[in-house]
């Protein structure tokens, strides 16, 4: 039981760390028919479709599927090692120890199960089982680079009550480069700001305010009859509040999106009101690979780059951005698999 329990922390580990693998966008995985094989990046097949699935190269090494197990081939198409694999991940740099070398030697790895109960082995690029898994560098699991979140207490509060100005303080914040205090406050059934000098910031009007802290400059989301907006920290009212549905989203890259829905339709914004997606869509979400998702009125799922402001139109029953950025895998309306890259350009043919 202990042995299984070490080889699942192993596993979540591995899989944790391969996010941070560095894919080879030299070749394409390439559909035709039910068949895969490899392209370049200007669509010339140069790995004949012959494999019942094809992944992406990494350090030389891509994992394709043979029946129904898994083995790897090099970058001229031929299988190098068999297929015998219930699971095949990319092969990626490791570190085995060694006492006479700080750090220890740089080894190729991939994790792997002969077994169909899906505990990994690691082998090496012969194939060969290693005697343990080399180590990898935690910095490299996504997880491992966030900040831990600010957990902040209940504060009692003893400034005096000016003139019945509020019932009670819920919260207080700062702006940075300002030495006020501005607190959140409720009087009756309302919400409001003031600040330490008792000038009202926020008018008591608003159903909630809860301050979000996660930003540089932290902002109000608010809720004024059941429908949602954001104030900035200064008073100055940002996104009206008018919106149905208020979700905000905070990128890899540190931008800020807000996803808002009126009359029915999604779109986008920033925390500034700036429109991101102005056209209105049934349904938008936010890709962790960057950018979103967008459902048109067909049901099908089209795709929106923040970084150009580009689009590809709702065609496709799912579509799901790599981590390399530049391709998306997506599912067609018949079900069958295949990849696409920004420019909306196919890799499969039917």
């Amino acid at each position: 039981m202990i042995m299984k329990k070490l080889m699942l922390m192993i596993t979540i580990l591995m899989a944790g760390s391969l996010y941070a693998q560095q894919t080879d966008l030299s070749l394409i995985p390439y559909r035709s028919g039910d068949k895969w094989g490899y392209s370049t990046p200007d669509k010339k097949v140069v790995i004949k479709p012959a494999f019942n699935e094809a992944n992406w190269f990494s350090e030389g090494y891509a994992s394709v599927k043979v029946g129904n197990k898994y083995g790897y081939i090099n970058k001229t198409g031929k299988l190098v090692i068999p297929a015998k694999y219930t699971v095949a991940k990319p092969f990626r740099k490791g570190y085995m120890p060694n006492k006479n070398k700080e750090g220890g030697d740089s080894v190729l790895f991939a994790g792997a199960s002969i077994q169909s109960d899906g505990y990994e082995i690691c082998i090496n690029t012969k194939g060969a089982r290693m005697p343990q898994c080399p180590a990898i560098n935690e910095n490299s699991v996504p997880e491992n680079r966030v900040p831990v979140e600010t957990v902040v207490s209940n504060k009692t509060y003893s400034l005096p009550n000016n003139n019945g100005l509020f019932d009670k303080i819920t919260d207080d914040y700062k702006i940075p480069g300002n030495d006020e205090t501005f607190y959140i406050a409720v009087k009756g059934d309302r919400y409001g700001v003031f600040n330490s000098k008792f000038d009202t910031i926020v008018p008591f009007e608003y159903n909630a305010i809860k301050i979000n802290r996660k930003s540089a400059t932290p902002y109000l989301l608010v809720n004024k009859g059941g429908m949602y907006g954001i104030i900035m920290p200064d008073g100055k009212l940002s996104i009206a509040p008018e919106y149905s549905n208020l979700n905000i989203i905070e990128s890899g890259a540190g931008k800020e999106y807000v996803i808002v829905q009126k009359g029915g339709k999604t779109f986008v914004k920033d925390t500034r009101n700036t429109d991101i997606i102005s056209t209105g869509y049934p349904a938008i979400a936010y890709d962790e690979a960057g950018g979103f998702v967008i459902t048109g009125d067909n049901q099908l799922q089209g795709f929106y780059f923040t970084e150009d402001n580009a689009v590809i139109q709702p065609k496709y029953k799912e579509i799901k951005r790599l981590n390399n950025r530049q391709y998306l895998r997506i599912v067609t309306s018949s079900g069958k698999s295949g990849y696409i890259n920004s420019a909306g350009e196919e890799y499969f043919s039917e």
